[in-house]
């Protein structure tokens, strides 16, 4: 989930950078609905069907991370979640509507606490097995609040039960200034419509974020963790999305509002980043290695900025794409660059320590699971290619064998 930033500044300017658009604050919920799973009951101040409350399909997390699926190859089969303010000590259910026909599906929740384990969020949640028909009983939650809700009917027969999961929500950011622990924000009042999460950052490096809740990226639905639910929000507003680009700048301001919204989770939710945001310029960037692997007199876990392994802008090569943004590919490159057998190196760009997995390699081979381990001496021409988005860039590190 985490992706390395990149450090530095040409301009400052006061820009404003939103995402996903707010949906209408005042929804028409006599629309007819369609067939699909819905939340409802006096928490919600919905008692029937309305439109704003369906559920959306779920997608397990453990597809996209350990299997590598897309978004939408990672949704299961008789999986529902929505993101949904509930009244405390009111009572609530889910209903599908199918063919005309309404059924109520609820649960006797039971508290529990993942304890933060396996990257759960750190909160106590509610789970139950699903009880559907005239006796599923009211769920009911101890405080007002924003609540995750995840209903998996077990379609697959992977779990040891068909479930629902209903987890509290307080948003926070992961990533800003290359910090991936849980930062809270601070959220407004109790509304059933929408609520706004805020938070405040003196200084913000150029890279990546997402946000979170309870400190976690997924809930476990069982005990082999082969069926997960997303708690975080990504590029898009996108349940379990790539990461977002965090400008650098000063007197940074983050928001992330929810409003009720039916459909995909992204539908309900809308960002906004402003304050003084500085322009990078890539062509000034510091970039090559460190690391052992390098024979004297470059510098060793030093940055490289000076010697061999400091890498050269090349103009030409480069193409900008966006004057403003200084969006485009950036490429510098390293003649003649001896690598000693069992050395360790780290790739550089402008303040960034990129190790394995955070960059692309191409044309050579070496091993490690942070620094890159050299397997035998060579000597190699080097080029990198930072594809720049102006606010955090994907680098491609291309070997060739220099001539003898």
């Amino acid at each position: 989930m985490k992706k390395l930033g990149f450090f530095g500044m040409l301009a400052l300017m006061a820009i404003t950078f939103t995402a996903c658009p707010g949906p209408d604050d005042n929804p028409d919920l006599d629309v007819v609905v369609e067939d699909g799973f819905y939340v409802a009951g006096p928490a919600t101040g919905a008692e029937a069907l309305a439109v704003d409350y369906r559920m959306a399909v779920g997608v397990n997390e453990y597809l996209m991370q350990a299997e590598g699926k897309t978004w939408e190859e990672a949704k299961r089969p008789g999986m529902y979640e929505k993101y949904v303010a509930l009244e405390a000590n009111k009572g609530f259910y889910l209903l599908l509507k199918e063919a005309g026909v309404e059924t109520r599906y609820s649960a006797a929740l039971d508290t529990f606490s993942t304890n933060g384990e396996n990257d759960q969020p750190t909160v106590v949640l509610n789970r139950g097995i699903l009880v559907t028909g005239s006796s599923a009983p009211e769920m009911v939650v101890s405080e007002s609040g924003l609540y995750h809700i995840v209903l998996d009917l077990n379609t697959n027969g992977d779990l040891a039960n068909a479930q629902i999961i209903v987890a509290p929500v307080e948003w926070g950011t992961r990533g800003v200034n290359d910090d991936w622990g849980f930062n809270p924000m601070t959220g407004s009042a109790f509304n059933r419509t929408s609520m706004v999460w805020r938070d405040t950052f003196a200084t913000t490096n150029a890279g990546t974020f997402k946000f979170a809740y309870g400190g976690g990226w997924k809930i476990q639905l069982d005990d082999a963790g082969l069926v997960k639910a997303q708690t975080n929000l990504g590029k898009d507003m996108v349940n379990g999305g790539d990461n977002i680009n965090m400008p650098a700048g000063t007197d940074i301001v983050v928001t992330l509002t929810w409003t009720l919204k039916g459909g995909v989770i992204a539908n309900s939710y809308a960002m906004n980043i402003a304050g003084n945001i500085i322009i990078l310029d890539p062509s000034t960037f510091v970039v090559g290695f460190s690391g052992s692997a390098f024979d004297a007199p470059a510098p060793t876990w030093g940055d490289p900025t000076e010697g061999s392994t400091l890498a050269v802008y090349n103009a030409e090569k480069s193409s900008i794409t966006d004057a403003t943004t200084k969006a485009g590919v950036y490429v510098y490159e390293i003649s003649n660059l001896k690598f000693n057998a069992a050395g360790e190196f780290k790739v550089r760009v402008n303040g960034a320590w990129i190790g394995v997995g955070g960059v692309t390699i191409a044309g050579a081979t070496f091993t490690g699971t942070d620094n890159f381990i050299v397997g035998q001496e060579a000597v190699y021409d080097v080029e990198f290619s930072v594809a720049w988005d102006g606010a955090a860039g994907v680098t491609t590190v291309t070997f060739t064998e220099a001539a003898k």
